[in-house]
């Protein structure tokens, strides 16, 4: 059983996760998780073709396993950079590394791996420093003769101005320290996980992930702790309060002791559950909403994101405007909608506030969903494009956000903790549903996105995307007119 470098990351989260995917993939659905790791994947990809530019005689390896196993064999006889040396241990592991550089000075071959993150993160989900260990092991197993270790990942403080400057993009920190440190207990940990693989049969009773919150659970919670309801203690508590409850076998919100010591947050949510009625500030809503000035402009932006700054102005990961739609409501009653989708980069943003400025006047209430999103595009646009800033601190200024409804006046059993427009509408508007398009969230919203302008996508496809694509982003704002109507109905 060979286990890889994402085999060892999803061990390190939840060993019996890892056990199931690989030995009964048929009972196996990729959840959350694995789709993190693909984007993590495809990130890294993007981010070594440019870090591969500073190392300009490397030779970058295809084939299958075998062939690229032969053909770092070969080059390791030479010394020049290797990309996507690739080796298989005795023991199983198997893994690729991002770069291998010849140090002639010490003779030895240095280690390169390759983040498209701007920080070196050590979080449960992404550790980049065991990531490198596990590399420098596969390295030493396989005889080769390892010199210093490095962690590249991205510069926070580039700003893109014309062609990107790899030498300012990129920062190349030296872990060896680190590695070495940690290198025995990591060793361990690969240990445990090949004996588990070695395993024909484990109980899938339970899993670790049992004792951690819901944001860590692994994807198949589920399935290995079927007594625990969607929404549970593992949604409103952390640490040593949720062992000692799940200890107690308690994992039914409303089966918390009275006598929890909980923080006023955590206390409302679990009074709600056990409650089990909605709680409704009719007052308070209606002098929120008389607030509101007409005409209304209900409001939402899609964003995109990339390693690799796109445009001119722009940080890495720092995100792209590329939608937004307006519906606009006026005294009447009288509803009118205007929309902008980009389908190139150039002139996105350009673009983009040429449509707000024709279509939002200087009066009326700008509604949106969780304002710190939208006011910081917003901010972003105005540095950007310092000739609108005062147009864009005026809709600033202007900027309601409907969620602090569903945060104080208006909750409910069924958000199950949440005030995300996806946790308020089904509830509150059940006739519309996200679940009826093709486009369904912000992160399939992007995906499609970026295939149609990055080229990725068929001619024919192209008008069929940006009409899913227009009425996903139509949605999140027509949701929010009706959401608001069902507010003054009250």
């Amino acid at each position: 059983m060979i286990l890889t470098k994402t085999d060892f990351k999803e061990y390190l989260l939840c060993n019996k996760c890892l056990w199931l995917k690989k030995k009964k993939p048929e009972e196996y659905t990729a959840g959350e998780f694995s789709l993190f790791l693909q984007k993590l994947i495809k990130d890294g990809y993007e981010v070594e073709a440019y870090v591969q530019k500073l190392f300009p005689s490397g030779v970058f390896l295809t084939g299958d396993k075998k062939a690229l196993i032969e053909k770092t064999n070969e080059l390791l006889k030479g010394d020049k950079p290797i990309f996507q040396a690739s080796f298989e241990t005795k023991d199983g592991l198997f893994a690729k590394m991002d770069i291998l550089d010849f140090n002639k000075e010490t003779k030895k071959w240095d280690l390169y791996e390759v983040k498209a993150s701007s920080e070196i993160k050590t979080d449960i989900k992404h550790n980049h420093v065991k990531d490198l260990i596990f590399q420098s092991i596969v390295l030493e197993d396989s005889e080769v003769d390892l010199g210093d270790s490095y962690i590249v990942y991205i510069n926070r403080k580039y700003r893109r101005d014309g062609d990107i400057d790899i030498n300012e993009l990129f920062i190349l920190e030296n872990l060896s320290d680190e590695v070495s440190e940690q290198k025995e207990l990591v060793r361990d940990e690969i240990s445990e996980a090949l004996k588990l693989l070695a395993k024909d049969e484990i109980s899938l009773d339970g899993c670790e992930c049992l004792n951690k919150s819901n944001g860590q659970h692994c994807d198949c919670f589920a399935k290995f702790n079927s007594q625990v309801p969607e929404y549970s203690v593992h949604n409103i508590l952390v640490g040593n309060k949720l062992k000692m409850l799940v200890a107690d076998g308690i994992v039914d919100i409303k089966d918390i002791p009275e006598d929890l010591d909980l923080t006023d947050i955590q206390s409302g949510k679990v009074s709600l559950q056990k409650v089990g009625e909605p709680l409704i500030d009719r007052d308070a809503i209606a002098q929120t909403l008389s607030e509101l000035v007409f005409p209304i402009y209900f409001f939402d932006y899609e964003t995109y994101s990339s390693p690799i700054p796109l445009l001119d102005g722009y940080k890495p990961n720092q995100q792209l405007v590329f939608q937004v739609s307006i519906h606009k409501l006026n005294e009447d009653g009288s509803l009118e909608h205007f929309e902008y989708l980009a389908d190139k980069l150039e002139g996105t943003t350009r673009e983009l506030i040429d449509t707000l400025k024709a279509n939002i006047g200087p009066t009326g209430s700008i509604v949106v969903w969780y304002e710190s999103f939208e006011k910081g595009k917003n901010e972003e646009l105005a540095e950007l494009h310092p000739e609108d800033r005062g147009f864009m601190e005026d809709l600033n200024s202007r900027v309601f956000d409907l969620m602090k409804v569903f945060k104080a006046d208006y909750l409910h059993p069924d958000f199950k903790g949440s005030a995300s427009i996806k946790a308020v509408l089904p509830v509150i508007v059940p006739e519309l549903s996200y679940k009826t398009l093709e486009v369904q969230n912000g992160t399939m919203a992007l995906s499609e996105w970026e295939k149609m302008i990055k080229g990725d996508m068929k001619s024919e496809n192209i008008e069929n995307t940006r009409k899913n694509l227009l009425e996903y982003c139509s949605l999140d704002t027509l949701a929010m007119v009706e959401i608001y109507n069902k507010l003054k109905e009250l």
